[in-house]
């Protein structure tokens, strides 16, 4: 009788368990990506990445016996039984048994750090890397030759004759010299893995640090960028999965959202009062999170224990119920024009980033529609980024991770963005729309470009602001005060000129 065939997990799982896998698989592309990437380095690598989700995800972790297991998966059997019996896994467990999400993460985390490990001078060497694959091929000819004398036998029993037996002994010897060189390397395979002891030892040390880090930080982050930015932060676990990562890959995306969030808070402080004493009148009931709009009966929850962190739950989904104001009058456009000049990478970059998404949430609360128009110079087209007034007036979370990354270079060109945000507000059904002009001035504008732009200013009633992103102190605000109403320095945040831009996009 052959012995069962032998699987590439060591850690045992079951269906629920395989099936919450592959579905993270296919919504996450950072998953399915390390798993592109590792199993090009290493067979049976996805399967490795299954036993770590296993072995964080699973409230009982159990290895599988040895024999049931291919030779092939010896290494990572290695390093999960490392992982399992160190403290640092047993801490780091508390934050991760059966919470898919914080698996995830610590899987991402490990997994990634494995395939660093694999590619650099302490990992195995190209050798090692070379006999990993040989013994993947030498276990699948196994199992097939295998398959085929199990069919020798089945034929063999029906039916007597002298070429089958012939056929079943040559499919027998061959067996038997596939397992002979298995064996051989196996035998080499252990050995490498014994000089790799201490290496392997300091990889999942040192990965299960990393994995613990970014588990403690990981919903910090996330509700930092959802309150940022205004996105819903209640999200399939793949769509989580993937912008917890874009996060900790990106330390521009992570500054980004702390300076959103600051700049936020001090342009909302110039204009709570002027929101207050606005034209107004009660149209419906929607839902959301505005604290000055929450109709009373949602209020008395704060007042009951029970109820206080059912309201605190619905404030962050911004699920609570809250009167929806029909403004007396409409607004047009706020479009803000953000330079993307070589001259602006850097910090500069990063500011005039914050500012431009700080202005979408006074678009938000105003129920305009907001434009983001990223300019160079005139060899580059200008790209547009927008809101969408079927998504409650913001932007899509993919569209501000985009528009985040992206950075043109290359001159600064005034006239083209300005007359791209020119043609928005004649194009708009709404008067008084708003430009807001973010750039390091580094540029000026024709005479007679600019008689045509402020003919067109005064008869469309738009007004234009200028935020001068002023990090050097070369900076100067003069051309920006030639179309501008209103121009001042990012230096002068604080100041009653910031603040008068703000309240004059009421």
């Amino acid at each position: 009788m052959m012995s069962s065939k032998r699987i590439s997990q060591n850690i045992e799982t079951d269906s629920f368990d395989r099936e919450l896998f592959g579905e993270l698989e296919s919504n996450s592309e950072e998953l399915k990506s390390l798993i592109e990437r590792g199993s090009r380095l290493l067979p049976n690598f996805r399967s490795l990445v299954l036993d770590l989700f296993g072995s964080f995800f699973k409230h009982n972790v159990l290895l599988l016996p040895q024999n049931e297991v291919k030779r092939g998966a010896l290494m990572g059997r290695k390093l999960i039984e490392k992982a399992i019996s160190s403290e640092d896994y047993k801490e780091l467990r508390e934050e991760t048994v059966l919470d898919g999400f914080n698996s995830a993460i610590a899987t991402l985390t490990l997994g990634g750090e494995v395939i660093k490990w694999i590619k650099s001078e302490d990992g195995p060497s190209e050798r090692s890397l070379i006999k990993e694959w040989e013994m993947e091929k030498a276990e699948e000819s196994y199992e097939e030759l295998k398959e085929e004398a199990e069919t020798w036998e089945e034929i063999e029993k029906k039916k007597s004759s002298k070429p089958l037996k012939d056929g079943k002994k040559s499919t027998q010897f061959e067996l038997r010299s596939q397992e002979g060189e298995i064996k051989d390397l196996e035998k080499e395979q252990k050995e490498r893995l014994e000089r790799m002891d201490t290496k392997l030892q300091n990889l999942v040390k040192s990965g299960l640090k990393q994995a613990s880090e970014r588990v403690d930080e990981v919903e910090r982050e996330i509700m930092q960028w959802g309150t940022s930015m205004g996105v819903p932060q209640e999200k399939p676990i793949g769509e989580k999965l993937d912008l917890a990562e874009k996060l900790f890959k990106n330390e521009n995306l992570r500054r980004l959202s702390l300076m959103v969030g600051s700049l936020k808070e001090e342009m909302l402080s110039s204009r709570r009062r002027v929101w207050s004493k606005r034209g107004s009148e009660v149209y419906d009931i929607a839902i959301g999170n505005e604290l000055g709009r929450i109709i009373p009966t949602e209020l008395v929850s704060l007042r009951h224990k029970a109820l206080r962190r059912d309201f605190l739950k619905k404030f962050v989904e911004g699920r609570l119920l809250q009167y929806y104001l029909k403004e007396e009058r409409g607004r047009g456009p706020l479009i803000v024009c953000v330079d993307g000049s070589s001259s602006m990478q850097g910090d500069k970059e990063i500011w005039a980033k914050a500012v431009c998404l700080s202005l979408l949430e006074i678009a938000k609360r105003q129920r305009r529609k907001f434009i983001v128009v990223v300019f160079s110079s005139g060899e580059t087209p200008v790209r547009i980024f927008g809101s969408d007034g079927k998504r409650g007036w913001g932007m899509r979370e993919d569209d501000i991770i985009e528009l985040a990354g992206y950075f043109p270079g290359g001159g600064t060109d005034f006239e083209a963005p300005l007359n791209k945000a020119l043609g928005f507000l004649q194009e708009s059904k709404f008067k008084r729309g708003d430009i807001v002009f973010i750039t390091d001035g580094e540029c000026d504008v024709g005479d007679e470009w600019l008689k045509t732009f402020l003919r067109e200013k005064s008869r469309l009633n738009f007004q234009v602001f200028s935020v001068l992103i002023d990090l050097t102190g070369r900076e100067t605000l003069e051309s920006l005060k030639k179309f501008s109403d209103k121009a001042t320095a990012i230096s002068r945040l604080a100041s009653q000129d910031a603040r008068e831009i703000f309240l004059s996009l009421d």
